[in-house]
């Protein structure tokens, strides 16, 4: 048996880096070598914030992620954003995922986690005007009345009654 020497080629391999042409010359710079893209790095679990060095115009950019069976991704997202130090200049919505009650201008929100009932109400003032207080009442009545009906709710006000750990 003869056996064959081989002469084998390294594989090409990705370099990350810059390439720069000066006329006919080219010159690179591998990415250890050249300048940071990024500054003002914030990290948390699962996000990354950074501002880009661009000379035309320097961007903010966030990088979020969370599991993609996730109740709430939306609460997730915001939650790191706020780690990261970006807030709201004003208060986010409630998830549509936490609403229990939605009909004739009330809305009910219930956050199992931390066992809390927002609620908020709209009133038509042109059309309500000599009557508002009524009104105010029929949809305290429509919550007292809703909320029974929602089995999430009856849940958590149950752990509540039972001194689940999660709400104390």
């Amino acid at each position: 048996m003869t056996t064959k020497k081989q002469t084998s080629k390294p594989k090409p391999r990705k370099v990350r880096g810059t390439g720069t042409y000066v006329g006919d010359e080219f010159t690179f710079k591998p990415c250890a070598e050249g300048e940071s893209t990024q500054r003002d790095v914030k990290s948390c679990k699962n996000g990354k914030l950074f501002t880009t060095t661009s000379e035309k115009k320097p961007l903010q950019v966030a990088h979020l992620s969370c599991p993609a069976d996730s109740p709430d991704p939306w609460a997730e997202y915001t939650r790191r954003l706020i780690q990261l130090g970006v807030k709201p200049l004003k208060p986010t919505e409630q998830p549509e995922s936490q609403r229990v009650v939605c009909e004739d201008g009330l809305e009910c929100w219930l956050d199992e986690s931390k066992g809390q009932l927002t609620f908020t109400g709209s009133i038509d003032l042109t059309r309500h005007y000599r009557d508002w207080q009524a009104e105010v009442l029929r949809q305290v009545q429509l919550v007292v009345r809703r909320l029974p009906a929602s089995e999430r709710f009856n849940k958590t006000i149950n752990n509540i009654k039972k001194g689940d750990d999660r709400h104390v």
